[in-house]
């Protein structure tokens, strides 16, 4: 019954992670309850998505280093200069452009995993990217904030470089502890899509949790929420199709994935460096900046289907 059920979940994955946003924007209390299990969800979906991993595909992109290291490239420093130089000319509120660009700086999300796997794309491509990214981020993120933004984070290396590891390294543990020790592994392959139902209801979790406290800054400022909200759905549209065509070549199931995680960033890693000293126009982008990441999906699962079919 519990197993068809998560299946059931996983099936509807792409409605109920844009039906857990809209939920929690209505229901604030909701979203207030889940907001601290945000980061115990995010461990969770990382563990879930690595517990399936195709270790032998995964093994194989650790014997390419160069591909990694330029889709490493183009998701912590290309993509930034990129939205740079399109969002600057554009005169937006210095909130909104800041806030644009460091969603652009920051690594990929970890739960991008989870919806490269809902969606069929390469999630080994997606994990050997997380490790190299989560490593070099905490050099790269702060001296772009400075030389595109003048903006100082006021974070040091080790401390980020902590943050990320251990997010990965827990996640990590836990995946080797099921599928090595707790279960066996033809029972995981014969539940995957009750265990991508699983991975889901965290994603849920996660959505309700990051938008406490939207609901009240809609309310007072709604056109500047609107204007936050279509800038981030563009930027992350852009990002994706720039980072799927500069790996095309690739193959479209590979150079999608880039896209993906291009365009998906862990905005929860600079929403928590700032927390303390950006103003509220800055954090609102970093907690918009997230919807389009579990909304896009709804639309985006039929499209790359067919792109890859084609």
């Amino acid at each position: 019954m519990i197993r068809t059920a998560l299946e059931g979940v996983a099936t509807r994955a792409t409605w109920l992670m844009a039906g857990a946003l809209v939920a929690g924007v209505i229901f604030q209390p909701v979203a207030a309850f889940f907001r601290p299990w945000i980061l115990y969800a995010i461990v969770v979906i990382l563990a879930v998505a690595m517990v399936q991993l195709d270790t032998e595909r995964l093994r194989r992109y650790a014997r390419r280093p160069v591909l990694i290291a330029a889709i490493t490239v183009v998701n912590i420093v290309a993509a930034p200069v990129f939205a740079w130089l399109v969002v600057t000319p554009l005169g937006l509120p210095p909130g909104l452009e800041q806030g644009l660009i460091l969603i652009a700086a920051a690594p990929m999300v970890s739960s991008a995993i989870a919806i490269a796997a809902i969606l069929g794309l390469d999630a080994a491509l997606g994990v050997a990217v997380l490790v190299v990214s989560y490593a070099l981020v905490p050099l790269t993120l702060p001296a772009l904030a400075l030389w595109l933004l003048g903006l100082d984070l006021n974070v040091g290396f080790f401390d980020l470089f902590i943050r990320l590891f251990s997010t990965i390294a827990i996640a990590a543990g836990l995946a080797v502890a099921i599928r090595i020790w707790l279960v066996p592994r033809a029972t995981l392959v014969r539940n995957g899509r009750a265990i991508d139902g699983l991975g889901v209801l965290f994603v849920v979790v996660f959505c309700l949790g990051i938008v406490d406290g939207l609901q009240a800054f809609a309310i007072e400022r709604p056109h500047y929420v609107l204007l936050t909200l279509a800038a981030t759905f563009a930027l992350n549209i852009g990002l994706q199709i720039f980072g799927a065509l500069l790996f095309l070549r690739m193959g479209r199931r590979e150079a999608l994935t880039v896209g993906l995680i291009t365009g998906n960033t862990n905005l929860g890693l600079v929403l928590v460096t700032l927390a303390d000293t950006a103003p509220p126009e800055l954090l609102l982008c970093f907690v918009l900046g997230q919807v389009p990441m579990y909304f896009l999906p709804v639309v985006a699962l039929p499209v790359y289907r067919r792109l890859m079919r084609t």
